[in-house]
Order: structure tokens, then C-alpha cells, then sequence
């Protein structure tokens, strides 16, 4: 008999080129005041949360006011939880860097579409661990996101290595700080094809002296759980 974690992936892989299955419902929680509800719109229009992921069960993803500015993954409810308060956080920061650099308005609601969509895969990222079986974490929810983000949406994949660079040294943006992990990230990102993904490297979001071994800790991480990361649409 097969191993159960063997079994759940080949299961996963025999659903390839069927039609996405409902598996994840998105629910937007009314706003308690003026902010949250700016925060609840562009959460909302950035349509970050969306994924067409192939996802072993069922999952929610709620958007709403929380005591915290946060993002988590609940396993026993199946629940991602993403906090106005966090989603406003990541906006003001973003925009107060944006506004230092005069960078344009498009290139700030892009970064900050890139900001929550790197959020929310990365909690997508604890999910899929958890229900495949593997041990949780930063890390491995990091190497999913990468993964997934670039399946779901490539075109967001140099803004999500340039925000989390510009947030990474910034508290009060959960999953988002943190400069060792953030080139990490931008190194996976980039590896998964250093040659459409190149402005990564230039813009110096990976260490120069790592960019040249990111494609191997692409195909590492990809080798290692690349099976459970997979489009039901693949």
C-alpha cells in the first residue's frame, strides 16, 4: 500500500487538465470604520486572493477587521485570515516609500497589489504544507508562495520581489519583513527564469553574489514539494 503523503500527490497529479474545483470560497467581512473599509476595497479590487491551485481540501479565506494587523492560517478551521488593519499597513508603508522615491502612482498600486498577493500565498503556502502532511513553517510556507505565486501570477512576480525588498527592513507587516528571507524569496522567484525574471537580479533584490545559484534553489524547492504546487487547469 502506498505511502499516504504518495497516494495524496498522485491522487493531486491524476486531476491535471480538469476544470478548477470550487476548493477555495473568498468571504470580504464589512469594514468598522473609515480606513478598514479603504483597506476592505483594495484588498478587493488588487484581487489578490484568488488562485487556481489545486488544493487537497477545501479552504477559506476570510478578509476582515481583527484586533491585530495580521495574516494567519488557521488548520483546524481550514481558515486564511487577512486583517484590514495589515492590508492598511502594507498601503501606508508602501506609499510613504513610494512617495520618498517619487515613484508614480502606477508604480505604487502595483507594489502594493504584488504586497498582498505575496501575502496571501504565503499563507496559502502554510495551507498547502499543513495538508500535505509537512512540517510547518516560514520557510516552507516562503517556498510555496514562490511557487504558487508564479503559477497564479507571473506578471506580478518582479513587482512581489521589488515590494518585499522595500518592506523588508518595515515592522508591522506580518510575513513581510525580514531581509534574509526576503532574498530568499526574490531568489526563488527569480530562479524559476532568470532570463523573463531578470530585472530581479538588476534591481538588486537578490544579493549579486547568490543570483547566479538561484536557479538550483529554484529546482531544489521545486523537486522537493514543486508536485503540490501544481494549477488544477496544468
Amino acid at each position: 500500500m502506498p505511502h499516504p503523503l504518495i497516494a495524496l500527490v498522485l491522487s493531486m497529479t491524476s486531476t491535471l487538465g480538469t476544470a478548477p474545483s470550487p476548493e477555495l470560497t473568498v468571504r470580504y467581512e464589512p469594514a468598522g470604520s473609515p480606513r478598514a473599509e479603504q483597506a476592505r476595497q483594495l484588498l478587493k479590487d488588487s484581487e489578490a486572493l484568488k488562485t487556481e491551485i489545486k488544493l487537497p481540501q477545501p479552504v477559506k479565506v476570510v478578509a476582515r477587521d481583527c484586533d491585530r494587523a495580521a495574516a494567519t492560517w488557521d488548520r483546524e478551521e481550514r481558515r486564511i485570515t487577512i486583517c484590514y488593519s495589515l492590508v492598511d499597513n502594507v498601503r501606508r508603508t508602501l506609499t510613504g516609500i513610494s512617495e520618498t522615491e517619487e515613484a508614480d502612482s502606477r508604480t505604487t498600486h502595483a507594489r502594493i497589489d504584488a504586497a498582498l498577493a505575496v501575502l496571501f500565498h504565503h499563507q496559502l503556502g502554510h495551507a498547502l504544507a499543513t495538508m500535505n502532511g509537512l512540517a510547518d513553517g516560514e520557510e516552507q510556507a516562503d517556498q510555496f508562495a514562490a511557487l504558487t505565486l508564479a503559477s497564479d501570477a507571473p506578471k506580478r512576480v518582479v513587482r512581489a520581489a521589488e515590494a518585499r525588498h522595500l518592506l523588508a527592513g518595515h515592522a508591522g507587516v506580518d510575513h513581510l519583513s525580514g531581509l534574509a528571507e526576503s532574498a530568499t524569496f526574490a531568489c526563488l522567484l527569480y530562479g524559476g527564469d532568470p532570463a523573463k525574471y531578470a530585472a530581479i537580479a538588476r534591481g538588486g533584490w537578490v544579493p549579486a553574489e547568490r543570483a547566479p545559484s538561484c536557479a538550483d534553489e529554484y529546482n531544489r524547492v521545486k523537486s522537493a514539494i514543486g508536485s503540490m504546487a501544481v494549477k488544477a487547469t496544468a
